[in-house]
């Protein structure tokens, strides 16, 4: 279960992509292979269940500050994560990490076409949620 204070802001709506098993799950190469339709204020989860660990991430494309349009986060319970994403009109990959056990967020001045969170998956690699593509307001 992900504690309360990480999810007061991420547990909006939620898309999430589960890997069973006793930690064995996907490398990110491997992760699959269609995109995820979401709304404007989307979550996806990643759990390494054989390890009880969690990786989460939130998009909010109705967030609004001067000059800022879109919010992200990311938490975990145990090791570090990161989520992947692009923005609107903007080809190049950004990635925001989270301390282990903790959580990352920042306000973007455009608006996430598509991401994915990722973790470690305890046997080498990374496990990381199918692409979501959030809805633009």
């Amino acid at each position: 279960m992900i504690p309360k204070k990480l999810t007061r802001r991420a547990g909006i709506i939620g898309t999430g992509a589960m890997l069973a098993g006793l930690g064995l799950s996907m490398p990110a190469s491997a992760a699959s292979s269609s995109p995820v339709g979401c709304p404007t204020t989307c979550t996806a989860t990643v759990q390494i269940v054989g390890f009880n660990a969690w990786y989460q991430g939130t998009v909010d494309n109705t967030y609004s500050a001067s000059g800022l349009t879109s919010w992200i986060w990311v938490g975990s319970n145990k090791l570090g994560g990161h989520v992947d994403y692009y923005l609107q009109g903007d080809g190049a990959m950004h990635k925001l990490y989270n301390p282990a056990g903790d959580s990352s967020s920042t306000a973007l001045s455009k608006k996430v076409v598509t991401f994915r969170v990722c973790g470690p998956n305890y046997i080498g690699g990374d496990a990381c949620t199918p692409w979501n593509v959030p809805a633009i307001s």
